[in-house]
Formats: C-alpha cells, sequence, structure tokens
C-alpha cells in the first residue's frame, strides 16, 4: 500500500520546480533593473537634446511673436531633416563599427 501512494505522489509531482516554470518576480526585477541600468543613459541624453531646444526656443520667445515663430520653425525643419538623419548615421555607424571591432577587423574603423 506504502509503494502506491509514493507512486501516485511520484506521478502528481510536478517535473519542473515551481521556479522554473514560469517567471519569478525576483527574475524579472533583476531584469528591468539591467535594463534601466543599460537604457538609462540614452534616455538622459535623449532628454537633454530636446531641452536643449526647448530652452532655445523659450529664450526666443522673450523677443517677440515673429522671432519666435522663426525659431520654432527653424527648430522643427532642423530636427526633422538634419538630425534625424544625422542620428539616423550615427546609429548605422555604431553597428558597423561595433560589428568590426567584434571581428577584429581594425582596418574598417
Amino acid at each position: 500500500m506504502e509503494n502506491l501512494e509514493e507512486q501516485r505522489d511520484c506521478l502528481e509531482s510536478p517535473l519542473i520546480p515551481q521556479s522554473q516554470q514560469g517567471f519569478a518576480k525576483d527574475e524579472i526585477l533583476g531584469e528591468v533593473k539591467k535594463q534601466l541600468l543599460l537604457a538609462g543613459p540614452l534616455v538622459s541624453v535623449n532628454f537633454l537634446v530636446f531641452a536643449l531646444q526647448l530652452i532655445s526656443v523659450m529664450f526666443v520667445g522673450h523677443l517677440g511673436n515673429l522671432p519666435l515663430s522663426g525659431a520654432s520653425m527653424a527648430t522643427s525643419f532642423a530636427s526633422v531633416t538634419g538630425f534625424s538623419l544625422l542620428r539616423g548615421m550615427a546609429s548605422a555607424l555604431d553597428t558597423f563599427c561595433g560589428q568590426s571591432f567584434g571581428a577584429k577587423q581594425y582596418h574598417m574603423l
């Protein structure tokens, strides 16, 4: 009889331990902390770039309506054309340089 109960307990117990069946809260929290640690500098740089444009327009706003409208149009045009193009090229260059460095092809840098 005891052997039958042991077999039943063995069949009813999970094969995978509870912590490996799903994501534990500690694992998720640790992963979120790692992501924030990596993304934090990027978020702060993007915020500061936006703040630089915003503060420039705020200073020009003290000069009057016409300078404010001109500065805001210029800032919008520059961010759509120039800054986006440069940021895209920098991202592509970052990928290629990282790949070249990882492959030890230093002449491509």
